[in-house]
């Protein structure tokens, strides 16, 4: 520590945090921040409608907490120490999260406004998440939603492009340090069979039997295709669709022509199971049964349609 430091000391031991919790309140810091800025404590008595005594005596009692002299004080004005001037970094900071705070809650007065840019993929969509806006959309009729559609991996680069606002998608396998990864819902993956293939009376099948079949893959770049992947490679082996398509439902017009076996998530396949005659069999594989998430930047604060979003949806994917 400086001897300047040592010289602007008011108290030989400075108190703890509980102390200062205790002690400090927000308008004592106010009308430090107006100090500093008029660098005049009358000026600053009249900016805030206090007597100039009143300030001066918060002020006192402000450096006898924190233990340090402040400010200088002469005819001419005020002028900070080399404490005062650290504590008032961190006054404007406070300050700054206190009126961030009140603007964001005035937004519940009349109710929860904004707008909010969300991409998910296909999966998320059939299977869950459109119902589940749906019903976000009843409860907050103010908040206006864009959605767009994209495989995983485009949905993880929307958000880490600050294109989207929220993502919904499987899992990224090398998930950015950008990302707050949050669970959303459980997505299963089954093999989907024509009903006249010889597998279509299976009651579940391994991922092994699988890559012994003709196999019809999706995009290169989607998140079940990158999954299947690293499965495959787990079994040391390589995974080589015999056909590739860029939707399910094309998948399944091949599967149902009797080409091939799709895997394909759950919900995208029930649906239409009587309508296209195809047979969804569960994969016993554990990795088979993922958790759809919830994709923000970890570094942006979230606007309060932003939060209402992600909380319903987290709450409603924590209740199924």
């Amino acid at each position: 520590m400086s001897n300047d430091a040592k010289v602007d000391r008011v108290r030989p031991v400075p108190m703890n945090v509980g102390t200062w919790i205790r002690k400090l309140d927000l308008m004592t810091l106010r009308l430090f921040a107006s100090i500093t800025e008029e660098r005049n404590i009358g000026r600053a008595a009249v900016r805030e409608s206090i007597a100039p005594s009143a300030v001066t005596k918060r002020i006192q009692q402000l450096e006898d907490t924190l233990g340090f002299r402040l400010m200088y004080r002469d005819p001419k004005g005020t002028r900070l120490t080399a404490a005062g001037a650290i504590v008032d970094s961190h006054v404007k900071r406070i300050l700054a999260a206190i009126d961030d705070l009140h603007h964001e809650l005035g937004d519940f007065v009349v109710g929860v406004q904004g707008h909010v840019r969300l991409w998910a993929n296909a999966s998320a969509l059939v299977e869950y998440l459109a119902e589940d806006l749906g019903t976000f959309s009843r409860n907050f009729p103010s908040v206006t939603l864009d959605i767009d559609e994209g495989n995983s991996a485009d949905v993880e680069h929307a958000v880490t492009s600050g294109i989207a606002d929220v993502g919904i998608c499987a899992p990224p396998l090398d998930p950015s340090p950008k990302l707050s990864i949050q669970p959303y819902r459980t997505d299963r993956l089954v093999a989907v069979v024509s009903v006249l293939h010889p597998l279509a009376n299976a009651e579940k099948l391994t991922f092994l039997e699988l890559l012994g079949t003709d196999l019809i893959g999706g995009g290169a770049k989607s998140g079940t295709t990158r999954l299947l992947e690293s499965a495959a490679a787990q079994l040391s082996i390589k995974y080589q669709p015999k056909y590739r398509v860029a939707s399910g439902e094309a998948a399944r017009s091949l599967v149902r022509a009797g080409l091939g076996v799709s895997i394909q998530p759950s919900g995208m396949v029930w649906p239409y199971e009587d309508a296209e005659r195809v047979r969804s069999v569960p994969i016993v594989d554990k990795w088979a049964e993922r958790d759809l998430c919830i994709l923000t930047l970890a570094a942006r604060p979230h606007s309060v349609a932003l939060t209402a979003l992600t909380t319903f949806l987290t709450d409603t994917g924590n209740s199924r």
